[in-house]
């Protein structure tokens, strides 16, 4: 019955301890969002997602895709601090004779996550993890002009 408990114990402990695990800290990155329209019918919308770092990424340590909102897309790397995923959605892109035939949307992804939560995948010599970061910060939307301001 003993050695029952003790197994049962280290197994929960192992699982628990890979579950957590935390690849890069949360003080160490800031998670943001913009939402944009374009400024022409059927020009398209989506969100931008960025990552910033306070200290870059060691070298094993790749980051690659981000689940927000229902969907699932990679990251652009600007440069070892910043990064940027694209998510288009489905708004604003009809075709001006109204055919929806060709409306296009980033990868879907079922998890369910919280309005400001996402789930940042990494790739840690070659194995794949995922880190939830809770409290993405919204920045203010992004909304094209049609037509250049008249100054």
């Amino acid at each position: 019955m003993i050695h029952y408990i003790l197994t049962l114990f280290i197994s929960a402990t192992l699982l628990s301890c890979n579950a957590t695990q935390t690849i890069v800290q949360e003080n160490n990155l800031s998670a943001s969002y913009e939402s944009w329209v374009a400024g022409v019918r059927g020009g398209g919308s989506g969100i931008n997602f960025y990552v910033d770092l306070k200290t870059e990424l060691s070298e094993d340590i790749e980051l690659k895709k981000v689940i927000f909102r229902g969907y699932e897309v990679p990251f652009e790397k600007q440069d070892a601090l910043h990064f940027i995923a694209r998510i288009k959605t489905e708004a604003n892109q009809e075709k001006f004779d109204g055919d929806k035939t060709t409306v296009t949307s980033s990868p879907k992804n079922n998890t369910k996550l919280a309005e400001n939560e996402a789930i940042l995948i990494f790739l840690k010599n070659g194995k794949e993890f995922q880190q939830v970061i809770k409290n993405v910060k919204e920045k203010p939307m992004l909304l094209y002009p049609s037509a250049k301001p008249k100054n």
